[in-house]
């Protein structure tokens, strides 16, 4: 179905949206109807009268999104999701921004979000908003018509950590310094692998056994390593006083990215009987379950971890049934 094509079947639904309000909660029946007009229209092709004014601005003003939003410090992996989303938005109208309906918003979501979970859905739904909130607040349009899109309520699943018989399985298959002292800061900082990957040897105190670290949005924050740690982090780095903690074993010893790094975990997994999911984010989930059932504060785990809102923090972390017990213990009994 050509582009216009599908402009009118989405006006029409709209028309008849408006004309029959109870199909205002009924986006399975509204999906009925677009598909009847959509076979209807199949052996047509779709004129306009004006044509010179059916141009599409959404790829012009997703770049100045980016650009303004990298100013800000979203991450590069953040940048080129809204980039590939917004593509998709594009590629779906061609038609200004200041013409988009909410209507056409949510036929957007039904087909993109079709066999999709609610999560998903739902972070659509927020990069809409973020986008059309930004264009209106520019004043690129008048009125945001993601404003009325409704997150749905997906239960909140607080993931497991690390069992701990697993995780000494995986620190008996380190048999390099650099597995060694990957592992062992994994374990004990809670960093993101991309903050672990940026750490030069000159972050490094190792009087304090810290480290300075750089979170999303380019924030600064300094974390702890344990004594095991700060051993294996000497012996790798041996004479070497500068430059990127983890680099290649061969000369010119160039720094190695991410993806490196998470492949020297999955080899490091592979010499192990643990038969759960083994990736390097789970030991932030598995490190801020600990702190906090220790006695640390969610605030406190919240600097850790470099969260903004400790919400985030509490969806990482989970007290144990054993702590709730004798905290209820010594406030109630």
């Amino acid at each position: 179905m050509s582009n216009l094509n599908e402009e009118v079947s989405i006006k029409l639904i709209g028309k008849i949206t408006l004309l029959l309000p109870v199909l205002e909660q009924k986006l399975d029946l509204q999906l009925e109807i677009k598909r009847a007009i959509d076979e209807t229209l199949y052996n047509y092709d779709v004129q306009t009268k004006c044509t010179d004014l059916i141009t599409s601005d959404i790829e012009e003003k997703a770049a100045l999104y980016r650009a303004c939003k990298k100013l800000e410090g979203l991450s590069p992996n953040t940048l080129e999701n809204y980039r590939l989303f917004l593509e998709k938005l594009d590629q779906f109208y061609t038609k200004p921004c200041g013409t988009i309906t909410t209507m056409d918003l949510r036929m957007f979501l039904a087909v993109l979000g079709k066999g999709k979970q609610q999560s998903t859905i739902n972070g659509y739904i927020t990069m809409l908003k973020a986008f059309f909130g930004w264009l209106q607040n520019e004043e690129y349009i008048i009125r945001n018509p993601a404003a009325k899109l409704k997150l749905t309520k997906v239960p909140k699943v607080i993931l497991q950590g690390y069992k701990a018989e697993n995780l000494e399985r995986l620190r008996e298959a380190c048999t390099t310094e650099k597995e060694k002292c990957l592992f062992e800061l994994l374990d004990s900082t809670a960093c993101r692998i991309s903050e672990l990957d940026e750490i030069k040897i000159e972050d490094i105190n190792f009087t304090e056994q810290s480290l300075i670290v750089t979170g999303k949005g380019n924030k600064q924050r300094i974390v702890y390593f344990s004594t095991k740690a700060k051993l294996h982090i000497k012996a790798y780095i041996g004479k070497r006083t500068s430059g990127y903690l983890f680099v290649s074993d061969k000369a010119p010893h160039q720094h190695i990215r991410v993806r490196a790094l998470q492949l020297i975990l999955s080899k490091i997994k592979k010499r192990t009987e643990v038969t759960e999911r083994v990736h390097c984010h789970k030991f932030r989930r598995t490190q801020a379950t600990y702190l906090l059932n220790s006695g640390m504060t969610i605030q406190g785990v919240q600097k850790i971890l470099g969260h903004t809102s400790p919400d985030t923090t509490q969806r990482y972390a989970q007290l144990s049934q054993e702590n709730l017990r004798n905290e209820y213990r010594r406030l109630v009994v």
